[in-house]
């Protein structure tokens, strides 16, 4: 290479390289709307613009998982999706469903340990204080009409 040549290949490079920085940030900007109905969900809990019908689905896919766990803004999208196109967005669940129906007739057994159990200490303490009560009555009124 000769010390002309040098120049001419910087400067195809810094094209190459700037063509290739505007590429990049057309298809930046071309991502952008659908990403800003979550910013329009952030801003105050709404949807307060129309938007791209392809682009609230992807503004679902797009919601972080914390944010999808313990806000609202998945069912807030969607209810704006329903309100410009009239139909429901059909959402399909991710994975194999793990949901069996169990057979007509079927009662699980009941596990006594468990924290949702049926409480029988507490019924028990329960029905006996209702006898003591109303043994202490009966021995009550019974004082009464003997002292009258």
């Amino acid at each position: 290479m000769t010390r002309h040549q040098t120049p001419f290949i910087r400067a195809v490079a810094i094209v190459a390289v700037l063509v290739a920085a505007f590429a990049a940030s057309g298809t930046a900007g071309a991502a952008t709307p659908c990403k800003t109905i979550l910013d329009d969900w952030l801003d105050n809990d709404r949807i307060d613009r129309i938007y791209e019908l392809s682009c609230y689905e992807a503004a679902i896919d797009a919601i972080p998982e914390d944010i999808r766990i313990y806000t609202n803004a998945e069912e807030v999208i969607s209810r704006a999706f329903q309100n410009v196109s009239g139909r429901r967005l059909d959402r399909q669940l991710e994975g194999p469903s793990t949901i069996e129906t169990p057979p007509a007739g079927y009662v699980p057994p009941v596990d006594s340990s468990a924290s949702t159990a049926f409480p029988l200490p507490l019924l028990v303490l329960g029905g006996m204080s209702v006898v003591l009560l109303a043994a202490g009555g009966v021995g009550y009124v019974s004082r009464r009409r003997r002292q009258n």
